[in-house]
């Protein structure tokens, strides 16, 4: 599939958007832990459709030596930790003030980038945008201290 990747970015902002409260709608009725496995269910269920690029990738990464592989095993540990941090949040409070806490991330997307792979992907102006984004994120938490509980 190929699509501009500023199409595919608001596509997925778009989906988040929709995800979110039907997780924190769920996670009022049911425990996290169901609502994780849920959410991980079609992941499998699609797994068969792709055998054929999942038999090659798999192969790809036995070749590999540990170095390269320790940072794609990585993205279970890191994905099954954001899913369930993201879970608790929403369950502590509820979708709205986690998304709004959360989409401080793209700081942590530019720090670990660069910590991990050397990577630098920003400009002066992505730089404002992002000490925008992140000085909202403080200002939502700093100047309502009732929605910590």
């Amino acid at each position: 599939m190929q699509i501009p990747w500023y199409v595919a970015a608001i596509g997925a902002a778009v989906a988040w958007g929709v995800h979110y409260p039907l997780v924190d709608h769920a996670l009022r009725r049911m425990s996290w832990p169901t609502v994780f496995v849920l959410t991980a269910l079609p992941v499998l269920l699609v797994a068969p459709v792709f055998y054929k690029q999942l038999a090659v990738d798999f192969s790809t990464l036995r070749n590999m030596d540990w170095s390269a592989r320790v940072p794609i095993f990585a993205i279970m540990l890191t994905s099954l930790a954001g899913a369930v941090f993201l879970f608790l949040s929403i369950a502590g409070k509820n979708a709205t003030l986690a998304a709004l806490i959360e989409i401080s991330y793209p700081v942590f997307v530019v720090a670990f980038a660069w910590l991990l792979f050397g990577e630098y992907h920003l400009t002066p102006r992505v730089l404002l945008g992002a000490a925008l984004v992140f000085s909202g994120v403080l200002l939502i938490i700093w100047n309502n201290p009732h929605l910590m509980g």
